[in-house]
């Protein structure tokens, strides 16, 4: 009987479904099979049990890199996934230097450059028509990383799936979780039901959610309901083509035109010669275009003169892509044996498309700092807590650059004027780049001295060229400068899970939906935290500066 127990416990990480006519003995609250394997009861149904040291929930940018990381530490890694690889994902289409860094730090660098991606070395930005600014990309401090890839999500992810897979990480396809378990108050791993309908209880150490927006382990851990929300304005349409200027300087840039209260880009893609023609104006413009695709394309067109002229003669067009819901959000991402990474704990509006760069920075930063502590339940939670408050500051300023970007309203004249300024410069250094590149952050590229002198700039413009709409820009510059000198102050003050709001920043209005629901033949153990509630949720009101709630 005991060397039975054993090799229970050395279950392998897969196996067959288990029938009802399943024979063996019963050992404690569990079942031993025949084959030697453990098992539980699940509403009447025999649940096949394994140990491991982590379940990732997710094997996407942070899962994967995450997985990726801890095997490579020797850990025993388990990644499930609904999906199947490859498969595409709506996602921003950028990844910027740091997330090349985490490529190249996993080994999946030379697997995704094989793919014939164009490299993008140059930002342009336009404003109006009237003013261009060009420069080169900067790389994050010791990074030769000094390029922006847009690598197509089937491509990338199926690359980074076989990475993990290559550092000893199980990636099971086509599993569904379908909640945690708890003992003693902390999360011990997950209740699954693998693609032939068998259930699995997967017991570890520490789970890591990284299954996106609609997380089902922060919904289980009762992290669903971020403490801190943006609304975002602009939609998002796309679609792909080839590239009429493939041979081109062009097909080495990134492009941004700024028409109106307009935003549009394009992004040499992979292989060549992809190319990826964005349009991120009022969220407004995507129900239009999911009823008349064609006619707003050529709507879009009209509106961008620039961009339009970029993609003439563009062959071999595929469906428009859209999507309006996209509000920015922080949830709790940390708690006993758990931790979010990815779109599951932050998401930020992806108009200035660091999604995937961030989520690569959090898989690897995850699975960095938690491979030695695993066996040490307190130093464990006490890390998972330091990686949440890391993630914080990492992304806290893009976080609130991007809730700027997002407003549908024309360019500050500020910005516009020391846009006016650098485009006089010749062989250009990274500058305005470098906030898109993560190098600076917004505010160490804007200095309050430099946005005095934009404003005294856009003042002498507007003197000359429009007095009458002096008045506004004044206005404006003050609101920006408010609201600027919050965002310092708070990363200054460095607050765990503040839900201070910064006016001028976030925006009201946003809603949440329900979460995932538990199936019905799951049952929850005793200890586990309450689940978010099964309606939509509205944004909790603004707390008074001073006043806001820091959770544990």
């Amino acid at each position: 009987m005991a060397a039975r127990v054993r090799a229970a416990r050395r279950a392998p990480r897969a196996g067959p479904g288990v029938g009802a006519g399943a024979s063996g003995v019963s050992v404690g609250g569990g079942f031993i099979s025949e084959w030697g394997c453990n098992y539980s009861r699940d509403g009447g149904r025999l649940a096949r049990m394994s140990q491991h040291d982590v379940v990732v929930v997710g094997a996407r940018c942070a899962g994967s890199v995450a997985a990726a990381v801890l095997a490579r530490a020797g850990r025993d890694v388990v990644v499930l996934d609904k999906s199947s690889f490859p498969s595409d994902q709506l996602s921003t289409h950028v990844l910027f230097g740091g997330g090349v860094d985490v490529l190249k730090d996993i080994g999946a660098f030379e697997k995704i450059a094989a793919r014939d991606p164009s490299y993008m070395q140059d930002l342009e930005l336009s404003f109006d028509e009237e003013v261009t600014v060009r420069e080169p990309w900067g790389g994050p401090v010791g990074s030769t990383s000094n390029y922006v890839w847009c690598i197509p999500r089937p491509l990338q992810d199926a690359v980074l799936v076989e990475t993990a897979r290559e550092h000893g990480a199980d990636v099971r396809e086509g599993w569904e979780v379908l909640d945690v378990l708890w003992r003693g108050g902390r999360v011990r791993g997950v209740r699954a039901k693998d693609p032939e309908g068998a259930i699995h209880e997967l017991h570890a150490k520490l789970v890591v959610g990284a299954d996106g927006r609609r997380s089902t382990i922060a919904a289980r851990v009762g992290a669903w309901q971020p403490y801190r929300a943006s609304k975002n304005g602009r939609g998002l349409v796309f679609r792909y083509l080839d590239d009429p200027r493939v041979d081109t300087r062009d097909n080495a840039t990134l492009h941004q035109w700024r028409d109106g209260d307009s935003f549009c880009m394009t992004f040499p893609s992979a292989p060549k010669p992809r190319l990826v023609a964005l349009v991120m104006g009022p969220a407004s413009d995507v129900a239009r275009a999911r009823k008349d695709p064609e006619g707003v394309w050529e709507e879009f067109l009209r509106r961008h003169p620039g961009w339009a002229k970029r993609i003439e003669g563009a062959t071999n067009l595929s469906k428009l892509r859209s999507t309006a819901d996209v509000p920015a959000y922080f949830r709790p991402s940390s708690g006993p044996g758990w931790a979010l990474a990815g779109d599951a704990g932050h998401f930020k509006d992806p108009v200035i498309g660091n999604g995937q760069r961030d989520a690569m920075w959090m898989g690897h930063t995850l699975g960095t700092m938690a491979a030695d502590v695993l066996d040490d339940p307190g130093a464990l939670d006490a890390t998972l807590r330091r990686y949440e408050q890391a993630r914080d500051e990492e992304c806290l300023s893009a976080y609130h650059f991007a809730n700027g970007e997002t407003r549908i309203q024309p360019q500050s004249p500020v910005l516009i004027a020391l846009a006016r300024k650098a485009a006089r410069r010749v062989d250009p250094d990274p500058d305005l780049s470098d906030v898109f590149q993560r190098v600076r952050t917004q505010q160490d590229v804007l200095p309050v001295r430099r946005l005095a002198q934009g404003l005294g700039l856009a003042v002498a413009h507007d003197l000359r060229h429009r007095p009458g709409a002096l008045p506004t820009t004044l206005r404006g510059a003050v609101e920006d400068l408010r609201t600027d000198l919050l965002v310092r102050a708070e990363a200054r003050a460095k607050r765990f899970r503040s839900t201070r709001l910064i006016r001028g920043s976030e925006h009201p209005g946003w809603t949440w939906p329900a979460p995932p629901r538990r199936p019905a033949a799951t049952v929850p153990e005793t200890g586990a935290p309450p689940v978010a509630a099964a309606a939509p949720v509205p944004a909790p009101p603004s707390v008074p500066a001073g006043r806001e709630a820091v959770v544990a």
